[in-house]
């Protein structure tokens, strides 16, 4: 049946959850897939669409380190990775703590470079895992950290392409940024957008 809207790639969607039911549109979930949530906590990916055959990893009630699973090679026919994609730094007052743990920030590595270099161990993993011709869809961003841009996105890609990933798809889900902070001048243009790729195996 015939959509009445089309799958644009950059949409204010009100949730991750439409952004997936929007990339289950466009072929890349299917309910009967073999489905791997490698990051699912709460599950908030899954509110409108959800695969029949999907595995659940809780990282935050005992599930696998998802950098170092214990599934044997190419299982998964899709795979959802929602790592922390955002550093902290160092500071306690950077971030509200019920969204740092919804989100798995309150025991992420603090700068950049360490947070990158796990997120790329976890997507290697999600590679091995994965079917060939089997979808990994991830989600990063490009941010401010100790006042330099870190260009997430850059980094995540050049990870997933020396791995074998094909990039199919990238979606760019607009949100809105939080107030600038009091007493502090703007020197970069407000982030307010996070990437989602859509990556293939080879």
């Amino acid at each position: 049946m015939a959509h009445k809207y089309p799958v644009l790639a950059a949409t204010p969607w009100p949730s991750n959850g439409a952004l997936i039911r929007d990339a289950a549109r466009l072929g890349y979930l299917h309910l009967d897939w073999g489905t791997f949530d490698a990051t699912y906590h709460k599950g908030n990916w899954w509110t409108l669409f959800r695969p029949k055959h999907l595995v659940c990893n809780d990282w935050k009630k005992g599930g696998v380190d998802f950098r170092d699973t214990d599934y044997v090679d190419d299982l998964f026919q899709a795979i959802a990775y929602d790592p922390a994609y955002c550093a902290k730094g160092g500071r306690a007052t950077s971030g509200i703590k019920e969204m740092d743990e919804a989100y798995g920030m309150d025991d992420a590595p603090k700068t950049p470079a360490l947070l990158q270099a796990h997120n790329d161990h976890g997507l290697t993993e999600m590679h091995r895992i994965c079917q060939k011709n089997g979808y990994v869809i991830t989600k990063c961003m490009d941010y401010v950290s100790s006042g330099k841009l870190w260009l997430g996105t850059h980094h995540t890609l050049s990870h997933a392409l020396a791995l074998g990933f094909e990039c199919v798809d990238r979606m760019e889900h607009i949100g809105t940024p939080g107030p600038q902070p009091p007493g502090r001048r703007q020197v970069h243009s407000r982030r307010n957008l996070s990437t989602m790729f859509v990556l293939r195996k080879k």
